[in-house]
């Protein structure tokens, strides 16, 4: 048997779109290029979609959210091709919140000693696991240990007050 066709069809698009990168970890407010690469036609324009947060720029400029709630998102950053917009790219994008910053508190935060006294300063470090500091002294007027003990001077022609700073190694 011998089948014969005839007529006109339209061939299936063979278009294919690909975004680099395609996969992406940002923090809160960063920025992530985009590219799109469009295979199958000479027509190279994509439209840039962001679903999840944030927003991408006609050119595939991405900016995260700058706040989130929780510790992270996921994004979809979608390339669109303008030739056949039913073929399209994507990238995941992996958004986290932002450390929290370091601070150091001194406790006790004032203290009056005698000539020769000491005084044991405690020293709390927060968004940080490490909790260790270094000690120091403005001005140089009597002794720090690593520890945090304080040791006033034995002889002072005048009374001078001392700042006693606990930095943070962490930050």
């Amino acid at each position: 048997t011998l089948v014969s066709l005839s007529g006109t069809g339209v061939q299936p698009s063979t278009i294919q779109v690909t975004v680099s990168p395609a996969t992406a970890t940002l923090l809160v407010g960063a920025t992530q290029q985009f590219t799109a690469t469009v295979s199958g036609t000479s027509d190279q324009r994509v439209t840039w979609s962001a679903t999840g947060g944030g927003s991408i720029t006609a050119s595939g400029l991405y900016t995260a959210p700058s706040t989130i709630s929780g510790s992270s998102i996921s994004v979809t950053v979608t390339a669109t091709s303008v030739a056949d917009p039913s073929k399209s790219g994507s990238a995941q994008v992996t958004v986290t919140a932002a450390p929290p910053p370091v601070s150091v508190s001194v406790s006790p935060a004032s203290v009056t000693l005698g000539l020769g006294q000491t005084q044991q300063f405690t020293a709390t470090v927060t968004g940080s696991s490490n909790t260790n500091v270094s000690w120091s002294l403005s001005p140089q007027v009597g002794t720090i240990t690593a520890g945090g003990l304080y040791t006033a001077p034995g002889v002072l022609t005048t009374q001078t007050t001392v700042i006693v700073t606990a930095t943070s190694n962490a930050d």
